[in-house]
């Protein structure tokens, strides 16, 4: 199995859990956190945060700055969380002007 694979298959096992857990509390998820909504919009809030914090805490870091590897691993985790805001904006908004990161 690829690793493209196998998170997919991580992906589905969790929301499968996540939708039975919710909907023993009445609560339909995709309703709940599908875009438009505020869960939606959380979701795009916590990815733009936690790619400021990566940049300006990680990245940044001295003891990154200093070493090739670790200050790729973190501009990468900082790019991919911006990716991630731009992707769930684009659906949320859905054709509204887009994020600024």
């Amino acid at each position: 199995m690829s690793e493209a694979d196998w998170i997919e298959a991580e992906r589905v096992e969790l929301l499968e859990e996540r939708r039975t857990e919710w909907a023993e509390n009445n609560v339909d998820i995709d309703e709940r956190f599908g875009p438009g909504s505020f869960g939606c919009h959380e979701a795009m809030h916590v990815a733009n945060m936690l790619a400021g914090l990566v940049e300006g805490e990680l990245c940044n870091h001295s003891a990154v700055l200093r070493d090739p590897h670790w200050y790729k691993c973190a501009r990468l985790a900082c790019d991919n969380l911006a990716q991630l805001y731009l992707a769930i904006g684009k659906e949320h908004l859905n054709g509204q002007d887009s994020p600024t990161p």
